[in-house]
């Protein structure tokens, strides 16, 4: 009788990503309101695979979503995306999709290793056949709201990387270290968000700033710091790494203080 024939192993890495366990989590382990935590999502791919080869990124996430082009961005990255409606607070359409997801690259592709972004105990029955079929597992979610099943997996805690993909759009009305990005630079980017989350992450720094809506035709973003030191280090980056967005001389206004 034949011996049992050990399947071929592979050095990819497959993402599973609860986006919107992910996000609601920063409320009980941050203490930051969800409407103001958001996820650059390939900022957050490339701190999960650290390095590693990547295989396929999967999304799961229900309405109602952040802006369009936070699913358009993902989509050109080649993720695949499914955002479905709430339902009454509840998201099984989300985790059946994401089970279905994970079940199918389990039996589809060679043991490597599977990536769970949740601590959501209803992800425990595709994690469990991974194991049995020589996958191995990672477990990245917030440790307040994981689910007990997971602990028997190798787990890698949200709150020690989350300054690496998130960035806070609450506004700080008493906060005096502020620049101002003139709505003129803003037009000129595709999205948005990235040369700003860009510079707070070159000085390692977590990346808060809010949109600010003077009309219909004007949006200008004031980026947040915590002393004058960063601000001037800010200033300095961006107008060394992008000069060719500067409208003027001196787009970026420090704004002493802010009624």
């Amino acid at each position: 009788m034949a011996g049992l024939v050990t399947p071929a192993t592979s050095d990819l890495v497959h993402i599973f990503v609860d986006y919107s366990n992910v996000i609601f989590g920063s409320r009980d382990n941050l203490n930051i309101a969800t409407e103001y935590f958001n996820i650059d999502l390939n900022r957050l791919i490339i701190t999960v695979c650290n390095g590693r080869k990547l295989g396929k990124v999967f999304i799961a996430a229900s309405e109602p979503s952040p802006e369009d082009d936070l699913w358009e961005r993902a989509k050109g990255l080649n993720f695949i995306v499914n955002v479905f409606p709430r339902n009454a607070g509840r998201e099984k359409k989300v985790d059946t999709q994401l089970t279905c997801d994970m079940m199918q690259i389990i039996h589809s592709e060679n043991p490597g290793t599977l990536i769970l972004l949740s601590g959501d105990s209803d992800f425990a029955i595709p994690l469990n056949k991974a194991k049995e079929k020589n996958w191995k597992i990672e477990i990245w979610s917030w440790f307040i709201g994981m689910s007990n099943e997971f602990k028997k997996f190798p787990y890698v805690s949200l709150k020690d990387h989350y300054e690496s993909f998130a960035y806070i759009t609450e506004p700080h009305p008493t906060n005096k270290c502020s620049l101002e990005i003139n709505d003129n630079i803003i037009k000129s980017w595709k999205w948005k968000n990235e040369p700003i989350m860009e510079c707070f992450r070159a000085l390692n720094l977590l990346c808060r700033f809010h949109w600010i809506d003077n009309d219909t035709n004007h949006t200008t973003a004031q980026l947040y710091f915590d002393n004058e030191n960063k601000l001037k280090k800010a200033r300095s980056w961006l107008k060394k790494n992008y000069p060719n967005m500067l409208v003027d001389d001196d787009p970026f206004i420090y704004v002493e203080d802010i009624e």
